[in-house]
């Protein structure tokens, strides 16, 4: 019967012993978990800051150019006596490539709004998988089965990111030359 007792004892502790450490890694992974989410958000967070920067100065910058050239236009046809046909013909052409310039904005607006969307869908799904490693982390049998299971998330969180950052550098590259194509397409409009 002392023995039972025993034996009672040391399975009890042992069980004790298993869950405060399962606990202890289960604080671990979320805490872990928690940081990366945070830290991918506030990663999406500041690309979305930055193109929406982006965009602004760019069409910011276009409007001044437009401005510029429209006055420096009207300043040298009066400097050099341009009229009709000659004015309307630059006129056209400044026209023309501020046009163009507008138009490869807007795909570049658009270019980042993807990416921006790009980010945000990664750390939707990593909060998602998040709370499904959590029940099967607290379902750990074992500190070593939990440990496996922590370490596994933590790669298999890794390959999502890599995969996501894959998939952003894609897309990037593809408004890159769409945005080239844009501008490419557009006839040059040089001066004579």
């Amino acid at each position: 019967m002392a023995q039972r007792q025993t034996e009672y004892g040391t399975d009890e502790t042992a069980r004790e012993t298993t869950r405060k450490v399962a606990e202890q890694a289960t604080r671990s992974a979320q805490a872990m978990s928690d940081a990366a989410e945070r830290s991918v958000r506030s990663g999406a967070e500041t690309a979305q800051r930055n193109s929406e920067r982006i965009m602004n100065s760019w069409r910011s910058g276009t409007d001044t150019a437009n401005q510029i050239a429209e006055r420096s236009l009207d300043k040298l046809t009066q400097l050099f006596g341009l009229t009709g046909e000659t004015a309307r013909e630059a006129m056209q052409r400044s026209t023309g490539n501020v046009q163009a310039m507008m138009e490869t904005s807007t795909i570049i607006a658009d270019g980042l709004n993807e990416l921006s969307g790009e980010w945000m869908n990664f750390i939707q799904q990593q909060a998602e998988h998040n709370l499904e490693h959590f029940d099967r982390l607290i379902a750990s049998r074992s500190v070593q089965e939990l440990m496996a299971y922590q370490t596994h998330v933590a790669r298999q969180q890794f390959e999502a990111f890599l995969q996501s950052v894959r998939r952003t550098s894609e897309r990037s590259t593809q408004l890159a030359d769409r945005a080239v194509r844009k501008m490419s397409e557009t006839t040059p409009l040089a001066p004579r």
